[in-house]
This record gives structure tokens, C-alpha cells and sequence, in this order.
């Protein structure tokens, strides 16, 4: 329920840093999540009492680590990163998450893209390498519970996308939320009452029901940051998709009015 004058802490965990291109127009990666959830927000400021949030970001690629205790949620950023589980750090973080997943019900935890994939290795799931990458802005499909979650009748998510590795196997107690014709779980969730949830998913709930929630697509990504990252990214993916990618980055864009507003809600600001 929402609560006038709310306050949140947020740790944002960074697992890389933006491209040069990127960080010299849209900041590092505190700045555009700040942002993301700074403009998926404000909707909700102007309906209600104001929410204020403060952001504190830990860069686990050096093994800083909040104290979890004194946050009331967990972002996970994306990286460029792969091979989850052959390098030190990312072992690290798969721990970490684990614990606190397991051990600190209390405390709220999103994935975004790279998130997402090493939410689902701490937790029971797996992640491999597709076929090929997705990017830009594309149409997901959402389950009847991702109708539900994310208030979006159509069944139609729109997100920028940019992946190569993806979730074919959601862990224990996780319920996938959306997915595309190229991967079968482009987003999940755990319920704080995971096991009573398991047999009736789509029974009533709240947002602030949910533990965790994962996106494998990036709602913090613009339409211009997608350009750039198509422009840097052109020799790793070849001309004809990353065209395809410019020639759809313009499309529809829901990260900030639907899962921005979900991420709020799943904080008890809603």
C-alpha cells in the first residue's frame, strides 16, 4: 500500500561501465538508472504524496558490496560480460545474491538483462548462449500473470533490447513473466510467498507480494542510448542487425511507464 512520504533506499549493484559514446551524453550507469527511475516516478508524485529515493551504487566488479540491511531493495545493472560462472567476480555475486535472496526475504531485488541472467543462476536456473543476439526495441509476449503484474491488457510488452545470452530455465518457485520468439523467459518473478503461489499464480495479489523481479530487456535504455549501443556494438553484430535494430529503435518504449512503474509498485509505491 502506498504510504505518503515514502522514502527509498536503493543499492545499485554495477556490473560494467557504459560505453564511452554513452557516458559522454546519458552519464554512467548510476545516472541513467537515477534517471529511469527518476522519470518512472514522477507519474506517481503527481497523483500522490511525494516519494523520494536515494541510490547508492557499489561496483561488485571490485567486490564492494552494500550492507544489505540498510536498503530496502537491490538493482542489478547489465554488462557486456559472459561466462558467469568462470569469473571471480561474477561467482561472487551469484553468492551474494543467494544469501540474500534466501536469507533476507524482507529486501526487494531486480535483475535488468545481465541481472536477470545471474538472478537465475543464484537461484536454481540456467543460462546460455542463444542463437543469436536480439536487440532494440521489440515486441514480447506476457504471460497471463505478466498481464497481471505489469497492468498491460494487450499481452504486448514493448523493450529495448540487447542480448546474447538468455534464461531457457527459470529456477525453482520463479514464474516467467514475458518472452519473444528467440527466448522463452525474457522476465520473472518470485513471490514472497513462493510456494503458495506455485499452485495458484494467478490469484490475487499485490505488487508488494513479489520478492523478485527480472527483466532480461533494459527499461532504462532511450531511443538514443540504443543508437549508440548499435553503433558501437556494429562489428559484433554485423550490419544487417544492427540496421535492423536503427530501423526499430524508434518504436514504442514501455520501460519507464510499465516496468518503471512496476519496480515502484513491488516497493510499495504505487
Amino acid at each position: 500500500m502506498y504510504q505518503p512520504g515514502t522514502h527509498r533506499r536503493i543499492a545499485l549493484l554495477i556490473c560494467d561501465v557504459p560505453a564511452d559514446l554513452i557516458r559522454e551524453q546519458h552519464g554512467d550507469y548510476l545516472r541513467i538508472f537515477r534517471t529511469f527511475l527518476e522519470e518512472s516516478l514522477k507519474p506517481i508524485n503527481e497523483a500522490y504524496s511525494q516519494t523520494t529515493f536515494i541510490l547508492e551504487p557499489f561496483d561488485v566488479r571490485a567486490q564492494v558490496y552494500p550492507k544489505e540491511d540498510e536498503y530496502d531493495a537491490l538493482l542489478i545493472t547489465g554488462s557486456g560480460a559472459w561466462k558467469h560462472t568462470d569469473v571471480e567476480w561474477m561467482k561472487k555475486l551469484i553468492e551474494y545474491v543467494r544469501v540474500v535472496a534466501t536469507e533476507k526475504p524482507q529486501i526487494k531485488i531486480f535483475g535488468i538483462c545481465f541481472g536477470h541472467q545471474i538472478i537465475a543462476l543464484a537461484m536454481g536456473g540456467t543460462c546460455v548462449r542463444n542463437t543469436r543476439f536480439e536487440v532494440s526495441a521489440t515486441k514480447l509476449q506476457l504471460t497471463e500473470l505478466g498481464k497481471r503484474v505489469y497492468g498491460v491488457e494487450s499481452g504486448i510488452l514493448n523493450i529495448h533490447l540487447m542480448n546474447r545470452d538468455h534464461v531457457p530455465t527459470e529456477p525453482p518457485s520463479f514464474l516467467v513473466l514475458s518472452s519473444s520468439s528467440q527466448s522463452p523467459n525474457h522476465g520473472m518473478v518470485r513471490f514472497s510467498q513462493s510456494e503458495s503461489q506455485k499452485d495458484a499464480p494467478h490469484s490475487d495479489f499485490r505488487l508488494t507480494d513479489i520478492h523478485i523481479l527480472t527483466s532480461q530487456g533494459h527499461p532504462e535504455f532511450t531511443e538514443s542510448i540504443m543508437r549508440l549501443l548499435l553503433r558501437v556494438r556494429l562489428e559484433l553484430l554485423g550490419p544487417e542487425l544492427a540496421y535492423d535494430g536503427e530501423s526499430r529503435a524508434g518504436n514504442q518504449n514501455d520501460g519507464v511507464v510499465v516496468i518503471g512503474k512496476a519496480i515502484w509498485g513491488v516497493m510499495g509505491v504505487e
